[in-house]
């Protein structure tokens, strides 16, 4: 006794056949109505016998047919079953591949790798990039067919909320049957449903940094440690940088993944937090390599800028904030791409004071210390810069000299005899320091 097939599966077949040009048979009730059913034009009107005789005719592609089918739907299932699996969609991947036998390679909505099956997929990520950007000009990708070589490769964009959130390609030297696009497509259901998930985490989590990051810089430090114990925010530890990063709206959401997905800051335990529609605000602690993560993190969004402060402690987080907002807005646009708030606020002042009147003021201070570096060749100079730089802290300023602290006492008192000063004097070492800025400038 012949099986019958199940509506769904009749009505996926008559879906495969349609697809592939071949019979138009309306389903009936069982797989011999099928085999039945009305055949083209030119067997209308034939009698029975001939009709069976097409029928048999056809008998083997309807067979492959329903084999095709079979797979496809037990591919299906075994793409649920690893969607629901611990793997998630690394294990939709794998079975995906499998399924198919085929390389299979999910990309996130900048065209970075995901997951890949098998692994070696990963060398086709840096191409497609390529092509999804050229595609898409501007614009949501959708469905295409590449070549890589000898492979021909599908690509389908997984949407999670109206918006791209990743990519999905397969490749392999044979063509995709539609059978095989049906499982392709089922798998980009199954994986955006994923996504989907994982976003509102993500915006979740974003929500939970806003709130830990505005209470530190309204100037709550005991606040900002419970709410972010609470929430389950990491909180770096002191000293600690404020750095304002901004870039164009539409640039926005990318900077914000930068510096969210940015290893080095990842490592230091940085906050991350959108701060408005033009700007993100990391509050990051003072470690090896700070500057240079942050200015990665620009780097990789066009015509963004940043400004970074000094470390401090929690409490003084409100004061640095502030202090860098306004540096921010305050320096014009064609400078570099991070600048500290302080070497900008001390720039803004030396750029009022850039003209011929007041270099000469400088020279002028200054010169009797360089009239004795030529008779003695001791660089009187570096040590007034560096006993300056260290608020005229004398152990700190010999360790950064490299000399004994009585070595740098007689320095200093012959700076003072020679500049008839007196270095205890505010006043004397603030004209000193701008003197000296001054004349670096030039």
């Amino acid at each position: 006794m012949r099986q019958s097939l199940s509506p769904l599966a009749q009505d996926r077949l008559r879906e495969l056949v349609r697809i592939l040009g071949g019979l138009r048979l309306p389903v009936r009730t069982g797989r011999d109505a099928f085999l039945t059913a009305q055949l083209p034009g030119r067997w209308r009107g034939c009698d029975t016998a001939r009709r069976e005789d097409a029928v048999s005719a056809r008998e083997p592609t309807v067979r492959w047919l329903e084999n095709a089918l079979s797979g496809a739907l037990e591919a299906q299932r075994s793409l649920i079953g690893a969607a629901l699996s611990s793997g998630g969609p690394r294990a939709v991947v794998t079975e995906l591949a499998s399924a198919l036998e085929c390389w299979v390679l999910l990309l996130d909505e900048t065209g970075a790798a995901l997951h890949s099956a098998p692994s070696q997929a990963r060398r086709h990520a840096a191409s497609l990039r390529l092509d999804i950007d050229r595609l898409a000009g501007g614009s949501p990708l959708h469905a295409a067919s590449l070549a890589f070589g000898t492979d021909q490769v599908a690509v389908l964009p997984i949407g999670t909320d109206g918006d791209v959130a990743g990519y999905l390609a397969a490749g392999r030297q044979a063509p995709l049957s539609p059978a095989d696009h049906s499982v392709l497509a089922s798998a980009v259901g199954l994986l955006a449903l994923d996504m989907s998930r994982q976003l509102q985490a993500v915006e979740r989590q974003r929500a939970a940094n806003l709130a830990v990051l505005r209470l530190a810089t309204a100037g709550h430090p005991e606040l900002t440690e419970s709410a972010a114990d609470i929430l389950g925010v990491p909180l770096p530890g002191a000293p600690l940088r404020v750095a304002w990063l901004s870039c164009a709206v539409e640039e926005l959401p990318g900077l914000l993944r930068a510096a969210e997905r940015h290893q080095g800051l990842g490592q230091t335990g940085a906050l991350v937090a959108r701060y408005d529609r033009h700007s993100v605000v990391v509050l990051l602690p003072v470690a090896e390599g700070d500057l240079q993560a942050l200015e990665e993190v620009l780097h990789r969004v066009p015509h963004s800028r940043g400004v970074v402060s000094e470390g401090g402690t929690l409490a003084e987080v409100p004061d640095a904030f502030r202090r860098t907002r306004s540096v921010f807005f305050g320096t014009p646009r064609g400078t570099d791409r991070l600048v500290l708030a302080k070497d900008v606020a001390t720039a803004g002042l030396l750029a009022q004071l850039d003209h011929p009147g007041a270099q000469g003021w400088a020279a002028a201070l200054l010169d009797p210390l360089d009239q004795h570096a030529n008779r003695s060749k001791l660089d009187l100079i570096s040590t007034l810069r560096v006993f300056l730089g260290n608020n005229g802290l004398v152990d700190a300023s010999a360790t950064a000299l490299g000399i004994h602290r009585h070595t740098l006492r007689y320095r200093l008192r012959r700076i003072t005899e020679l500049l008839d000063a007196d270095l205890d004097d505010p006043t004397v070492r603030a004209e000193l320091w701008l003197a000296l800025r001054l004349r670096e400038a030039t």
